[in-house]
């Protein structure tokens, strides 16, 4: 069997780019991506979310005109783990999905059980309130939802 040199160098750098581009984080794909609630100016994540924390984020993000509310569990560069948006105010009645763009995290009351990437939790809202939640694996991976 013969092996060219450039294609075997070629593929190796393709592999060597592949394998650098994923261990930078799935937060450079997401930054890519649209936000998790689309559809909404104001129900967006903090810029800190997602690129170094502070979680929750100081300021709350006004998701009130939701009826349904997206909050991606990411990965983070700084902390490991983050919420995007992960501080929202919404109404009575909302429905709130988590869905896991990044592995290896649990949302604590809520979903307690540590979960892979694609996994999605739904929580209806129904009592005013202010709901702290967290990862339980990663200290300093917090998010709160307040309930009007």
């Amino acid at each position: 069997m013969k092996f060219s040199v450039s294609r075997f160098i070629a593929c190796g750098a393709l592999v060597g780019a592949t394998v650098a581009g994923s261990l930078a984080g799935a937060d450079n794909v997401r930054a890519a991506q649209p936000g998790p609630n689309p559809t909404s100016k104001t129900c967006v994540p903090a810029k800190t979310d997602g690129t170094s924390g502070q979680y929750p984020a100081k300021a709350s993000a006004n998701c009130t005109a939701l009826k349904t509310v997206t909050v991606w569990v990411v990965s983070d560069p700084i902390v490991s783990g983050g919420f995007a948006p992960s501080n929202i105010t919404i109404k009575k009645g909302t429905k709130v999905t988590w869905i896991w763009k990044a592995g290896g995290h649990n949302l604590a009351p809520f979903d307690p059980t540590i979960e892979s990437q694609g996994h999605k939790f739904s929580k209806t809202f129904t009592k005013a309130g202010k709901y702290k939640y967290s990862c339980q694996v990663h200290p300093g991976q917090y998010g709160v939802v307040t309930v009007k």
